[in-house]
């Protein structure tokens, strides 16, 4: 047999070989995948079966969100000061974790638990005729990316997010005076890059689907439809240890706002 044609039969057995190896390791994956999603499908089953209305495409398909842990980063803080402030600023430690940054345009404090807030010189923030795209962009050079959730004639309510996702807990008010920005009202901002948190794990969709329901029941409340989820994180923070950021899912019924941990399965309700 001429050598270039048996060199091709070895090749293809190669790649057949390679192939077989693949389906062989992604076996048990796509199984498992697989059994997740029935549960799912068992778990809307289950809804409907207590007389809960759902469509299918409220349910989140997988848990995208893992629990997090950030450690505090006092470089990066500072980093984020002087972007806001638009310039060096000058730094004091206050005791108890509390560091203030301060130059001709204001200062930011910020505390251990992820308090922070600001005086500013409102001359050196002028606002615009669109404050909310201001403030955003404000909120960014902080290292905050989020929303705008409320407007009044003097103050807007942001929201931070984290890779899209909302950060529930982490809000703060924006003052707003005839110049310009004022102030930034003591609220809770996450500065820095959280990594994943090896020693927590999320429970499965269907788990999460079922326990809400049996949560809501013990909470005595009775819920007849589901009308949307939202995915998203809670943070806790001590004056000594890292934030711990927890996701959660906030469901809005017919009767109300809930939350769930989807590490717990805690249901609470919110205002």
């Amino acid at each position: 047999m001429p050598w270039t044609k048996l060199k091709n039969i070895i090749l293809a057995i190669l790649a057949l070989t390679n192939v077989c190896l693949l389906s062989l390791a992604a076996g048990p994956a796509i199984q498992s995948r697989r059994q997740l999603s029935q549960a799912r499908e068992e778990a809307i089953r289950f809804l409907r079966g207590r007389g809960v209305q759902v469509e299918e495409s409220a349910i989140p398909q997988t848990m995208e969100l893992l629990p997090q842990v950030l450690d505090r980063d006092l470089e990066e803080e500072a980093r984020a000061a002087a972007a806001l402030l638009g310039g060096p600023a000058s730094a004091q430690a206050r005791g108890g974790g509390v560091y203030r940054y301060t130059n001709e345009n204001g200062s930011v404090q910020f505390h251990s638990d992820g308090t922070v807030s600001a005086r500013l010189r409102p001359e050196a923030f002028p606002l615009g005729a669109d404050r909310g795209e201001t403030c955003l962009t404000l909120m960014e050079r902080l290292g905050c990316q989020g929303t705008i959730l409320e407007e009044t004639e003097d103050e807007l309510i942001f929201r931070q997010s984290w890779r899209g996702s909302p950060l529930f807990t982490q809000q703060v008010t924006l003052i707003c005076g005839e110049e310009g920005l004022t102030s930034i009202t003591a609220g809770r901002q996450m500065i820095g890059r959280p990594q994943e948190d090896a020693g927590r794990s999320v429970l499965s969709v269907a788990t999460v689907v079922i326990d809400f329901i049996n949560g809501v029941s013990a909470l005595g409340d009775v819920c007849n439809r589901i009308d949307s989820i939202e995915p998203g994180y809670i943070t806790a923070a001590s004056l000594s240890g890292p934030t711990v950021l927890t996701p959660v899912w906030r469901v809005t019924t017919d009767t109300g706002a809930y939350q769930i941990d989807t590490v717990t399965s805690g249901v609470t309700r919110v205002s």
